[in-house]
């Protein structure tokens, strides 16, 4: 079976390696600031010794404020033999160094790096560059590692301003292997003089909870809780300043509207969560253990913190979009309060969290999720490859690109800025795109909800090449339509005028009854009367002399 055909303006490159993990960021052009879209991806096949190296990518896309010109620049950073599972872009509001910041989850190590938007000569002086991609490098900021066999999986960034310091605070979580969240704060060395000793990452705080892997990690609008999900089954909500768990949300895979499923009591290590574990079937075999329930994905609702989402599936069956909302203001205190920037500690108190639905978005289970900066469209990838754009507000699937991967969906990346509004790159293109997929297929695709670009392509054109014009006409087509377009306008201009006579000189040959009757002297009529006369006819039969 081949692959499905993939309908312009939606798009999907090959790569040369698998990706695992991906990020975009975006922001649109300004009379105060440049316009810049970034995509980072990261992955690799194992050692670079066996030729399929581990690195992560970076194409960015920046528009300057004076000139309106775009400039299109691609950085390669290797990782070694080391694989990178995650990566996560970000710019800070009070950029100096005018970079985007790129954290990456190498191992057991965090890498911060910053790729200069606009690239001069003088940056190849400077020391601190990783990668071969010919002077456009990356630079190294900051390294740190989380702790002995954690094993970094996702990471995030969130700014808190500080009352005391009257300063934002950047703070970085990582969602490790081993089921903790660690927090680490950006300190910025003013006194340094090189870019490689501008900043150093310093560990605030390490929430523990979960017993299996996190999979995905999101800061509070207001930066002072962060929430998580991990293969243990639930969502927790941690304080930022204390490492506290706040709030717990058990996840479930089975229909709301259909009976309720067999229960049984298993015994759990984590004593937050329900002893009565669910399970769908009767038979012993499967009685030994309860299935597992992989929450892959979870965001915040609302710029006020008190909606949730998380997806939820099993290993196979459905999956199932579970919004939840907390019964009582997230920490009184908000994003500026307390020591640090963060909420006292003496203030905190459970969340008071409840289900409000629970329903089915997919029919196979999901593998990646990614939520729209405007809180609208749910980008989901499932294990069958497909590609799901889910409306909140309707509960219902907007698109669907079904199994345009071959593998499961590893990654995903939703719009960063609202779809009104446009990227770099997007009026040239035609095209505004909603989300970026990745797979351990070598395959990155970029999905749209319109119909068609803004632009008209060519004909035969490659679907990916959004960006050109019309194809022009070469030396030899431009001297033959030269040649022949005086002829074919004169062609054009005596059919006109055919058609006029027959309608006026034979008209009673040319109708319905006399056709029947005698088509021959329908034609005998448009021969000799109207396109050529015979010699017996009066007129001009030489061109005198």
């Amino acid at each position: 079976m081949g692959r499905p055909k993939i309908r312009p303006p939606s798009i999907i490159d090959s790569l040369s390696f698998p990706v695992f993990g991906l990020t975009w960021h975006g922001t649109p052009a300004t009379p105060q600031n440049d316009g810049v879209s970034f995509t980072a991806y990261c992955g690799g096949g194992g050692s670079a010794k066996t030729g399929v190296g581990n690195k992560i990518v970076c194409d960015l896309v920046a528009q300057t404020t004076t000139t309106a010109a775009v400039v299109r620049r691609t950085v390669e950073i290797s990782t070694g033999e080391a694989l990178c599972f995650g990566v996560h872009a970000f710019r800070p509001y009070d950029d100096h160094l005018h970079m985007i910041r790129l954290v990456a989850c190498v191992g057991d190590e965090i890498l911060l790096y910053g790729i200069p938007i606009h690239w001069t000569d003088d940056h190849e002086e400077e020391e601190g560059f990783s990668g071969a991609a010919g002077g456009r490098q990356a630079i190294l900021l900051a390294k740190v590692n989380v702790g002995s066999g954690y094993g970094a999986n996702v990471a995030t960034y969130t700014a808190v301003f500080n009352l005391q310091q009257k300063q934002l605070q950047h703070l970085i979580g990582v969602g490790c292997e081993n089921g903790h969240l660690v927090i680490f704060q950006i300190i910025h060395n003013n006194n340094t003089t090189t870019a490689q000793e501008e900043c150093s990452l310093t560990k605030i705080t390490e929430c523990r909870g979960h017993t299996k892997a996190i999979c995905a990690i999101q800061f509070h609008p207001r930066g002072h809780q962060v929430l998580c999900s991990a293969k243990d089954g639930t969502a927790r909500i941690f304080s930022v300043g204390s490492g506290n768990e706040l709030g717990v949300m058990n996840c479930e895979i089975h229909d709301p509207n259909g009976p309720p499923p067999t229960t049984t009591t298993h015994p759990t290590n984590d004593s937050s969560s329900n002893s009565a574990t669910t399970i769908k079937t009767t038979d012993p075999r499967m009685m030994k253990r309860a299935p597992q329930i992989l929450v892959r994905g979870c965001a915040y609702g609302d710029l006020e913190g008190k909606t949730m989402y998380t997806i939820a599936s099993g290993k196979r069956g459905a999956a199932y979009l579970t919004k939840w909302k907390t019964l009582v203001p997230l920490g009184g205190g908000g994003g500026g309060g307390g020591k640090g920037g963060m909420i006292n500690n003496n203030n905190e108190q459970p969340l008071n969290i409840r289900q409000e639905y629970r329903i089915q978005c997919s029919p196979v289970p999901i593998s990646a999720t990614s939520l729209s900066s405007d809180y609208t469209i749910l980008a989901l990838g499932s294990v069958e490859g497909s590609i799901l754009l889910y409306n909140l507000e309707t509960k219902s699937v907007l698109k669907q690109f079904n199994e345009v991967h071959d593998l499961p969906v590893t990654c995903l990346a939703s719009r960063p800025i609202p779809n009104a509004l446009m990227l770099p790159g997007e009026l040239e293109g035609g095209v505004n795109f909603d989300a970026v997929s990745a797979s351990a297929d070598n395959r990155m695709g970029r999905w749209t909800l319109q119909k068609k670009s803004r632009i008209k392509t060519v004909r035969g054109s490659s679907s990916s090449s959004l960006w050109g014009l019309r194809k022009k006409k070469g030396p030899m087509e431009q001297f033959v339509w030269n040649l022949l377009r005086i002829p074919l306008l004169l062609f054009v201009v005596f059919i006109m005028v055919a058609f006029r006579d027959v309608t006026i000189v034979c008209r009673e040959e040319f109708g319905m009854p006399a056709v029947l009757l005698d088509m021959g002297a329908a034609g005998h009529c448009l021969y000799r009367e109207v396109l050529w006369a015979e010699d017996t006819r009066p007129g001009v039969k030489f061109v005198p002399v």
